[in-house]
């Protein structure tokens, strides 16, 4: 007898047969979109540990970071004594800044030992990470991923961030961990209109801004941001398109607290008390507001500049300078001016095309309130500041600028990416102290305000 088979209908097949195929041409893209994105961790996190250890002595702020991380990795309560000696001529503690990042730095040095190398690795490690973050950052907020790759190359390119993940320094552990916050503070206001609860977001975001704070006290700005996209959602005006809980904001007002309170462990195992943590912020807060009075008024710095100039990039700060017959090496904080001065056009696109009457069909509002967020509040201190301040807001221009760029034809994406990337080269030996001919130092200075 012959045998029946099931034959299924020929449009049946063919559909499972696209099917088929388009699973396999989505993970391919995937894979591409992946290989790309750690291509450019890869390079960046190269970039930023050749020649790490140059110079051996310490540059900038070092003078004070340095020999806070060796007395945090020898365990030594000196670190948190306002009145302590300075270990070293031309030195002191720094008890100024929360300790997280010198913490981690202080593990390097017990992995790597006490050299330039040991105190700097975990900067490099961190300008690859903040790479990362400004990816996650774009992709969350766009839903696109082609935006997240310029943005990180964009980013991994820029100058000011190549010379501060080379620096024992905290501006770019802060950095790292305020764009997770923002990342995930966006991922739960967006979820928040799924069946599927996204409170977990609140408690990343509060984790992250808990470690912001726990690195630099001036990560307490990611409040106002979240407060005013708070106001957003009470108007209803959110860009989320979604109510979310007031009470998921307690995350935010519990968990960092706690991780500041966690990140003074090696305090509290000292033996130090409550009453003597109290004290040492009535000292933090005496020094950022009281006792610079005479010193705001009377103190400069050769490579100082206020807040308006950064986004012009009108003065940088030398950092390491090395004389020698025929060469000088510098270590010149200077950020890429093709990035900083195009990121300006894109701030300006950005808000002309958004809508003042509508503010939930666009979630670039976020954007521009995170990257005025960063920067503003800068415009009202009274304090000697540097370009490295800057870089938190600029993390946030460069996703800008990349959702600009995305808009562009091929072709001008192509020669704009081109033109940054000549550049970065341009002033990557300025950056990294690699010795050149005295006489082509003229060759960097495009600006007076450089010299």
């Amino acid at each position: 007898m012959e045998q029946l088979l099931y034959q299924p209908p020929v449009s049946l097949t063919k559909t499972f047969g696209q099917m088929r195929i388009q699973k396999i041409v989505a993970t391919m893209a995937i894979m591409k979109r992946s290989m790309v994105l750690g291509l450019i961790l890869a390079i960046s996190f190269f970039l930023r540990i050749y020649r790490l250890d140059i110079p051996q002595n310490y540059i900038f702020d070092e003078v004070y970071h340095v020999p806070t991380i060796r007395a945090f990795s020898q365990n030594n309560p000196a670190a948190f004594d306002v009145y302590a000696q300075a270990p070293e001529p031309n030195t002191a503690y720094d008890w100024l800044h929360p300790p997280l990042a010198k913490l981690i730095q202080a593990g390097s040095v017990l992995i790597f030992g006490d050299n330039s190398f040991g105190w700097r690795f975990p900067s490099a490690v961190f300008g690859t990470l903040a790479t990362l973050a400004v990816y996650f950052l774009a992709v969350t907020m766009t839903k696109k991923t082609n935006v997240g790759l310029l943005a990180a190359g964009i980013f991994s390119l820029d100058n000011l961030q190549l010379t501060m993940s080379r620096i024992a320094m905290n501006d770019i552990f802060v950095t790292t961990f305020i764009l997770f916050a923002l990342a995930f503070f966006y991922k739960g206001l967006s979820f928040a209109k799924a069946k599927v609860s996204p409170y977990w977001y609140f408690v990343l975001t509060g984790l992250f801004a808990g470690l912001a704070i726990s690195t630099k006290h001036s990560a307490v700005l990611l409040y106002p941001i979240f407060a005013l996209q708070g106001l957003f959602l009470i108007k209803g005006l959110s860009f989320a398109n979604a109510k979310v809980s007031p009470y998921r904001y307690l995350y935010l007002i519990f968990i960092p607290p706690l991780i500041y309170l966690l990140s003074f462990s090696q305090f509290w195992l000292q033996g130090h008390s409550f009453r003597q943590f109290v004290d040492l912020h009535k000292q933090i807060y005496w020094y950022q507001t009281k006792s610079p009075a005479v010193l705001i008024a009377t103190a400069t710095h050769s490579y100082q500049s206020a807040a308006w100039q950064w986004p012009f990039l009108i003065r940088p700060v030398w950092f390491h300078v090395d004389y020698q017959p025929e060469t000088i090496a510098n270590i010149y904080n200077l950020g890429n001016p093709v990035i900083f001065w195009l990121g300006l056009v894109a701030v300006v696109e950005l808000i002309k095309g958004l809508s003042f009457a509508n503010a939930k069909v666009s979630p670039y509002w976020y954007f521009l309130i995170s990257y005025l967020g960063l920067w503003l509040p800068f415009l009202a201190s009274p304090r000697i500041m540097f370009l490295h301040h800057y870089l938190p807001a600029l993390s946030v221009l460069t996703v800008i600028l990349a959702i600009w760029l995305e808009k562009l034809s091929k072709k001008v994406i192509t020669l704009i990416i081109f033109i940054i990337i000549i550049t970065f080269i341009f002033f990557y030996p300025v950056n990294t102290a690699i010795p050149l001919p005295t006489q082509w130092l003229k060759y960097w200075f495009w600006l007076p305000g450089w010299r």
